[in-house]
């Protein structure tokens, strides 16, 4: 028997020395093998804590309030929390007194800002400031009584009353509006990738509007400047809408008429301005001369007539074999100075290097003569009669044979 006994004696005491921490450690947490991280915080108001409310980290139970006390340095209350050890927070952390369930039961959140250290270490300060606390329990009911005693049960008789008188009769069309609203959201759903899409391409449509904010500003300015014009030539806006109907039978007229050249027209029209667009320098610069010209031509008109003088020259010109240029190519060139006409008889030569110089000094530099092209000088050049001449010499030669019939 007392072989069993010292057995069982045995057994009991390995069994306690297992379960006995482990009991330990379920009761009084990770402190029962470590001292605990001992934090405190200064709040104005204590906020119904007490010693043993529970303290949550990220919503998990790290520790609990180990007193709650007056703060006779700072005023308001002082709390101190015993955090389990190896617990890690943040020192930019705050506390925050928070509700658990819906009767009132409070506990202490720490809410990080980091997921980083530094961490708090035993006797730092954790930060609790009271704006971010929530509205308390208490404070919450007590203004929802205050709340509800100030309504007048006379009113809100009334007012259900009126809402029944409202809704009497119309039953059917609520529901047939309840009906509407089902069918309008299975037609949403059916469209939601529609939906999606359009939405996403507003977006995109206003961050446009936005990015180009300036150049639509300017735009609606310009737009404001045309309509004002159009406003202050109102007369002559009537004025063309008036007549713009026979305008425009008229035009409609001569289309009819000419519809089957207008495509020999376009494709005409499609050869030229391709060499027009190549040109439109030479073309600006003629359009700047061409009024010029046209000046200088009414001086040579004597009542009904003009008169015309035709200077025509004779003999040999030279000529210099250059590449030309692609129309339009305004791109600056290198000139060749090496280029001369070679002296000849009747070469009407002009230049500097043409001039007389000693020892011929002006054409030391010239290496590459032009060629001489054209007929040779005559002896007895043909004079061209101008119009008026050659309507006399006429006049004259009518006469002179009126005189032989005679």
């Amino acid at each position: 028997m007392r072989r069993v006994v010292l057995v069982q004696l045995i057994l009991f005491a390995l069994t306690a020395a297992v379960v006995v921490p482990f009991g330990i450690a379920y009761v009084v947490g990770s402190r029962a093998f470590g001292d605990p991280i001992r934090l405190h915080a200064s709040m104005s108001d204590a906020l119904g804590l007490t010693a043993g409310t529970s303290v949550t980290y990220r919503g998990v139970q790290v520790g609990r309030v180990a007193s709650v006390a007056l703060d006779g340095e700072r005023g308001g209350a002082r709390i101190e929390f015993d955090l389990d050890p190896g617990t890690r927070i943040p020192r930019d952390s705050i506390a925050m007194v928070t509700m658990g369930t819906a009767a009132g039961i409070q506990s202490v959140d720490i809410r990080p800002a980091t997921d980083t250290g530094p961490y708090l270490e035993d006797g730092d300060a954790l930060d609790a400031p009271q704006d971010r606390q929530p509205v308390q329990m208490d404070q919450l009911m007590g203004d929802a009584a205050k709340l509800l005693g100030g309504i007048d049960p006379e009113a809100v008789s009334t007012v259900g009353t009126e809402l029944g008188a409202s809704l009497d009769g119309l039953g059917p069309s609520l529901a047939r509006m309840i009906d509407d609203g089902d069918k309008l959201s299975a037609l949403v759903e059916r469209q939601a990738p529609q939906l999606r899409s359009l939405l996403t391409r507003t977006a995109s449509l206003t961050d446009s509007f936005a990015a180009e904010a300036d150049s639509f500003g300017r735009g609606t300015a310009a737009a404001r400047t045309f309509t004002e014009q159009l406003d202050d030539n109102e007369p002559v806006l009537v004025y063309l809408l008036d007549r713009s109907s026979d305008a425009l039978a008229h035009t409609q007229e001569l289309f009819d008429r000419y519809h089957d050249t207008f495509g020999a027209l376009l494709a005409n029209l499609a050869t030229v301005t391709p060499i027009i667009s190549d040109r439109r320098n030479a073309l600006a610069a003629g359009l700047d001369e061409i009024p010029e010209g046209l000046g200088k031509l009414e001086s040579i008109v004597r009542g009904d007539k003009a008169e015309f003088a035709l200077v025509g020259t004779q003999g040999p010109v030279c000529n210099y074999d250059t590449p030309r240029r692609a129309v339009g190519d305004l791109s600056p060139t290198q000139p060749n100075l090496t280029l001369y006409c070679p002296p000849g008889p009747n070469i009407a030569q002009r230049g500097s290097r043409t001039a007389p110089h000693p020892n011929d000094l002006g054409l030391q530099n010239a290496t590459t003569p032009g060629t001489v092209i054209g007929p040779p000088m005559v002896p007895d050049p043909v004079l061209v009669p101008t119009g008026v001449e050659a309507l006399d010499q006429w006049n004259q030669l009518l006469e002179e044979l009126g005189d032989g019939e005679r």
